[in-house]
């Protein structure tokens, strides 16, 4: 079992496309995976195949609130075979507490062994505190701009002075070989955290599709540019993660 948090301080930079993709690549590794929506917007829950106008025992508010449980909450994906939901509504706003609490009832999510995928809201404040305690594993997604290197200082700074740990991975998205500024990011980003970042997901209008299909681009166009990126991105994320 392990708990794979992805988080961002900004909005935009593909960080539930990511969490998806996570979810995908350890599903068909044949591993069964709870994927939490921990962002008021859904868009993890969208991404998943899970509509606003699906019918649910209880979301992830409830549960991170103590009034429902991890198993009265997952449900099954309509769209990735061997994963369960646990659905982000505006319901999120509403969540307080302290942040071990919090991160406990994360934790309490791997129903089963099961492999955890949380996406956080962009935005470094308690509710992804208590996400980003309860990893193994935090992934930053950061888009390839003139931001990125300060998105991920700030997540990694935040991760050393809240939680003594560092940032385990980090995927640069939206990436355009053709643009010279987004090489170059990257390659600041290699040298500021070597061994961390992996390769870069390029610009796609298939990941914009595939949200509107509630899919993975990885299922629904697999043979995209970006879908098979992101499935060697993914392998080496959770493929070194059980290894260590």
């Amino acid at each position: 079992m392990t708990i794979y948090t992805v988080a961002s301080g900004k909005g935009g930079v593909g960080k539930s496309v990511t969490a998806a993709e996570l979810v995908a690549a350890l599903a068909r590794a044949g591993r069964p995976v709870i994927a939490v929506d921990a962002d008021r917007n859904g868009n993890l829950t969208r991404r998943c195949g899970l509509g606003r106008e699906a019918e649910v025992a209880a979301v992830a508010a409830d549960v991170l609130m103590g009034e429902s449980s991890a198993e009265e909450a997952a449900v099954p994906s309509p769209s990735v075979p061997g994963v369960r939901i646990i659905a982000g509504t505006h319901d999120l706003n509403a969540v307080t507490g302290d942040v071990a609490t919090i991160a406990d009832r994360f934790r309490s999510m791997a129903l089963d062994g099961s492999d955890v995928v949380i996406d956080t809201r962009p935005a470094l404040d308690l509710l992804s505190e208590a996400a980003l305690a309860a990893a193994d594993v935090v992934v930053g997604a950061a888009t390839c701009d003139l931001e990125a290197l300060e998105q991920m200082e700030e997540l990694d700074a935040f991760l050393g002075r809240r939680l003594n740990r560092h940032v385990d991975w980090i995927v640069p998205t939206r990436y355009s070989s053709r643009t010279l500024l987004d090489a170059e990011t990257v390659d600041a980003l290699n040298e500021q955290w070597p061994g961390k970042v992996t390769d870069p997901i390029p610009e796609a209008v298939a990941v914009k599709d595939a949200y509107v299909a509630g899919q993975p681009v990885s299922l629904f166009r697999p043979w995209a540019k970006a879908a098979r990126t992101y499935k060697r991105v993914t392998a080496r994320i959770t493929r070194t993660t059980k290894e260590k």
